[in-house]
């Protein structure tokens, strides 16, 4: 039996070398929920869904990824189990509308809302970077982290305050890094490049957590306490906004947007230089 220090840099080499998959195989496991070892596992697969779930979406059918639910069913939230180790590994991931050769998974949701909500769910702590919260879906704010260790191809889109989506960002990685959140091998495929560096291929940070490119400082600090991947240090942020003229007051909204970036895509701005947004959300698959 492996220790618990020792499973968990065996975890990480794995994620490096051979994909999640293999993790299914581990004695203890890396527990998302708590950051230790334990028996809940979220990874990567490949395969269709549960015996009987082929043909007809059910509240008892498990997937091992969005793509494997049937192309019937409704946009929503399904029970993946994408390492094959059964309930103890299963995920409740809100799963979009078939789209561009299949489902994709919501990684985060982070919605607009008067008040400060929105800025208190995304200070997530260091020892929380691996921990679920909030209710999958389109309409709450959402943050379901086991998906970045099965996650190869991604997606994000943002919404404005009129009801305009685009995608802003497509790229790729190979997993992800436990420890510093660090995106593995990651390509940029579509989208601004500036989003790419600062909101995917560089570091991540948190209050307590410092692993941005920000040279004089931690951006999660210097924002709300705001965790999430950072540059230098950001193009979207998930709750906090970016302006420094003071007299620019939103009732502390969540997700904001550079709004030189909003127009290059035809987005809605408010005029300031981080224009709020309706959702800032991003999807994988595998």
């Amino acid at each position: 039996m492996r220790s618990e220090s020792t499973t968990w840099v065996w975890a990480t080499a794995c994620l490096l070398t051979c994909g999640c998959t293999a993790l299914a195989g581990l004695d203890k496991p890396y527990h998302l929920a708590t950051g230790s070892g334990g028996d809940n596992l979220g990874g990567g697969g490949a395969g269709g869904g549960a015996p009987g779930c082929d043909e007809e979406a059910s509240a008892g059918c498990v997937y091992d990824r969005c793509g494997a639910v049937p192309e019937s069913a409704p946009a929503g939230v399904y029970t993946l189990d994408a390492d094959g180790t059964g309930p103890s590994g299963s995920l409740q991931v809100y799963c979009g509308e078939p789209a561009d050769g299949g489902r994709w998974a919501l990684v985060y949701n982070s919605v607009g809302e008067l008040g400060g909500p929105t800025l208190a769910f995304w200070n997530i702590l260091y020892a929380d970077r691996l921990s679920p919260k909030g209710e999958p879906s389109l309409d709450n704010n959402h943050y379901q982290p086991g998906l970045y260790l099965a996650g190869r191809e991604y997606r994000d889109e943002i919404e404005d305050i009129p009801g305009t989506v685009v995608e802003v960002l497509r790229a790729n990685a190979e997993g992800i890094d436990p420890e510093t959140m660090q995106l593995l091998t990651p390509i940029r495929l579509a989208g601004d490049d500036n989003l790419f560096n600062w909101q995917f291929g560089t570091g991540w940070a948190s209050a307590d957590f410092d692993r941005d490119t920000k040279g004089d400082g931690n951006c999660a600090s210097a924002f709300a306490g705001v965790a999430q991947h950072y540059g230098n240090c950001f193009v979207y942020s998930l709750g906090a906004d970016g302006d420094e003229d003071v007299s620019v007051t939103d009732e502390d909204w969540g997700p904001h947007l550079e709004t030189v970036v909003a127009t290059s895509y035809g987005l809605s701005n408010d005029g300031s230089h981080y224009t709020r947004v309706n959702r800032i959300s991003r999807w994988t698959r595998w």
